[in-house]
């Protein structure tokens, strides 16, 4: 049994967003216009200053007004922000997802951290990649009044073998369903296509196409950003079991042209600045 995406409940991007949108896309940015707008939506205004006060950012001190963030981090990437924080909004009316964000906040940070290695990588998307490649988990919990009782009882931590036993219980996996999201709410290309084809990864990091580079180079870091994660959680306790998510990382490393050596080298640096 299988299903398309569109069979389910798939949260619609608010008008706000729309909005802004096209104000951003106009020759003539007005950004007090813009400013204007998002100050209509007093929890989508608050969670925008949360986020660029977080120490991803690096501000050097508390930003308390949207226009002193327009100026620090231009409008790009406060845009960037305000998706993100909508995003998170709607998502967060769905249950209760302090896990889920998490988590989300520590790939993130480490897909940000790595992205710096990688002058062609744009540190934000991938930091955005990062905040939103699981959330389809809670539209498959919306959409499956069973879902959590079966995260808890099937076998696999795997990428792969949790996305293959989604589609043999409910015919859509949480990948397809966080693609589906992100590809309505207008998010780049690369991180929708992403998201997608984390439990294909295998198969699409040896596809040499240059056309895909930059969809394989975003995947390639949220997977390492994902590993490292999962490491971080386990040595912490808030994961039980020291499975690795990634069966085999040689093919990402590869085309990341990263080493052993250096893999476990800025694992451990990483590592020892989440541990801070």
């Amino acid at each position: 049994m299988s299903h398309t995406p569109d069979s389910y409940f798939i949260p619609s991007r608010p008008e706000i967003l729309i909005q802004l949108n096209k104000l951003i896309n106009d020759q003539d940015i007005d950004v007090d216009q813009i400013c204007k707008v998002l100050k209509q939506d007093i929890a989508l205004f608050s969670s925008v200053l949360a986020t660029v006060n977080t120490p991803y950012f690096g501000l050097a001190r508390k930003i308390t007004s949207l226009e002193h963030a327009v100026t620090l981090l231009g409008i790009n990437r406060v845009f960037t922000i305000v998706r993100l924080a909508a995003l998170r909004n709607s998502l967060s009316t769905l249950g209760p997802l302090e896990r889920f964000w998490d988590t989300g906040a520590d790939v993130a940070q480490i897909c940000g951290i790595l992205a710096r290695r990688f002058p062609e990588v744009n540190a934000d998307d991938a930091y955005t990649l990062g905040m939103l490649h699981d959330c389809g988990l809670p539209l498959m919990m919306h959409n499956f009044k069973d879902y959590k009782k079966f995260l808890e009882r099937i076998p696999c931590d795997s990428i792969s073998g949790l996305h293959l036993a989604q589609l043999e219980q409910y015919g859509v996996s949480h990948y397809d369903l966080g693609f589906a999201l992100t590809k309505s709410w207008n998010l780049p290309e690369t991180t929708c296509e992403a998201i997608r084809l984390q439990p294909d990864y295998k198969e699409f990091v040896r596809i040499k196409r240059d056309d895909q580079d930059e969809v394989r180079t975003q995947l390639c870091i949220l997977l390492i950003a994902k590993e490292i994660s999962r490491k971080y959680r386990t040595y912490w306790r808030v994961s039980k079991q020291d499975i690795p998510l990634i069966s085999d990382l040689e093919p990402i490393l590869n085309f990341m042209g990263i080493c052993d050596y250096d893999f476990f080298d800025f694992r451990d640096d990483i590592l020892m600045m989440l541990e801070t």
